[in-house]
């Protein structure tokens, strides 16, 4: 017992000079300086080279929830950099994940609520300040020039200011410009080893809204962006290695609309019951592997966010083992050369 308080006693000290010396600038200075070299160095690491089509989690959560950023998926083959919308808080964990913002070719939104493209601009200028030597081009329905064009004139005075201080020559005024493009449903890109198709989504009253299915020698990965379970889903995912499809809990939106209203919050408990009207629950995604061959299913932009491991069970309540909830930072490696889906948590 005594050697234990010795030890204690030792501990204490040893913690408590170390705060002390924590104050004094010079090992401030020495902390400060060796930290940033490990960040700076981690920056300059480019991702490991790789064969595999590797699907990101760049933002897993709906309007209802917290903690993690809004939706937002990068798909990344060795050729070819995407993302399918960019919603708040995405671009930091773009950041994290050390993902080649220099090196984007594209943003393909699945329709224009504000939980999908509140970071336009933010990975604008991020792939911008990295390097990207062409304008950015956001693809999307009908609706899409819109948007781009009202990012572009919000953050004309940004763009100016930044070349005005930084130079044309590391920012140049028109590689900080938005581009666009209208897609239709159908194959919008074929370049012999990629193919992107878009499809349509269920998200009613919105429309047109759409979903991607990604397609590289031989591996594949759909993407939902927020949808009913259709006839079009089934066609879509026939075949797919992965599917990362929007998921609500019937369960516990259901107990949360019928809490607010309880306690009078009407008009929140009204907005909440909304939501079940057009997002896919998790049991039509049960019942959707169950009549195509689709090997993985992973539940993304998740209504609600679960808040704990109670509500992490109750969402995923009859799934069988081929499904998973994501988080942000994981990630997917789809090797070229084989049939694995390697899953990768932060």
């Amino acid at each position: 017992m005594k050697k234990t308080l010795i030890v204690v006693l030792g501990l204490l000290i040893i913690i408590g000079l170390g705060r002390a010396l924590l104050t004094l600038p010079a090992v401030q200075d020495m902390v400060l300086e060796r930290g940033i070299a490990i960040i700076a160095k981690r920056g300059a690491e480019a991702l490991p080279d790789s064969k595999s089509l590797r699907v990101y989690v760049c933002g897993s959560a709906s309007p209802l929830g917290m903690g993690q950023a809004q939706a937002c998926i990068a798909v990344v083959t060795p050729e070819h950099f995407f993302l399918i919308d960019s919603g708040a808080g995405s671009t930091d964990n773009i950041s994290r994940l050390g993902l080649p913002t220099s090196e984007l070719d594209g943003v393909l939104l699945t329709h224009f609520h504000s939980d999908h493209i509140a970071e336009i601009y933010e990975i604008n200028l991020n792939s911008w300040v990295q390097g990207r030597p062409q304008p950015l081009t956001i693809y999307g329905p009908q609706g899409v020039a819109e948007v781009t064009n009202g990012v572009n004139a919000t953050y004309r005075q940004d763009r100016i200011h930044r070349t005005g201080h930084h130079g044309e020559d590391l920012l140049p005024p028109a590689l900080g410009v938005l581009a666009h493009k209208t897609i239709v449903p159908g194959i919008i890109l074929d370049d012999g080893d990629l193919k992107i198709t878009a499809y349509i989504a269920s998200h009613p009253p919105i429309h047109p809204a759409v979903g991607y299915r990604f397609d590289y020698r031989g591996r594949s990965v759909v993407i939902s962006g927020d949808s009913n379970v259709t006839s079009e889903t089934l066609k879509i995912v026939d075949g797919a290695d992965l599917l990362l499809h929007d998921a609500l809990s019937l369960p516990t939106v259901t107990a949360l609309s019928e809490a607010l209203g309880a306690v009078g919050q009407s008009r929140q408990s009204k907005i909440v019951s909304d939501v079940m009207d057009y997002h896919a629950s998790t049991d039509a995604l049960i019942v959707l592997a169950e009549q195509s061959n689709v090997d993985m299913v992973a539940f993304y932009h998740l209504v609600p966010v679960p808040p704990n491991s109670v509500v992490e069970d109750i969402f995923m309540r009859g799934a069988p083992d081929n499904f998973l909830l994501t988080e942000d930072l994981m990630w997917f490696d789809l090797p070229t050369d084989s049939d694995d889906i390697i899953v990768h948590r932060p």
